[in-house]
């Protein structure tokens, strides 16, 4: 599709994907999802797959890669100890 968001179009897919992050996550690990406002239009783990699919909706959409899998990372805090020098 040649049509390209608006910003508030644009603002309101991202807003989708945000709110639906951790269902994509359960369901389409590894896989491009072509998405907007409304929702899913098509997922594959076949990128071309996918933008075919979604462009023969003829809807404004974005594409997301699904990780394969998240981590969390913990940031610890680090403590120096002085140590005394003997001169």
């Amino acid at each position: 599709m040649n049509t390209t968001a608006s910003k508030s179009e644009t603002d309101e897919i991202l807003k989708w994907l945000n709110h639906n992050r951790q269902m994509l996550l359960d369901l389409y690990k590894n896989q491009y999802v072509a998405y907007n406002a409304n929702g899913i239009i098509a997922h594959s783990e076949n990128l071309r797959e996918v933008l075919e699919l979604a462009n023969a909706a003829k809807q404004t959409f974005l594409i997301y890669l699904v990780p394969r899998r998240t981590a969390s990372v913990e940031i610890l805090p680090i403590r120096f100890r002085t140590v005394a020098r003997h001169d």
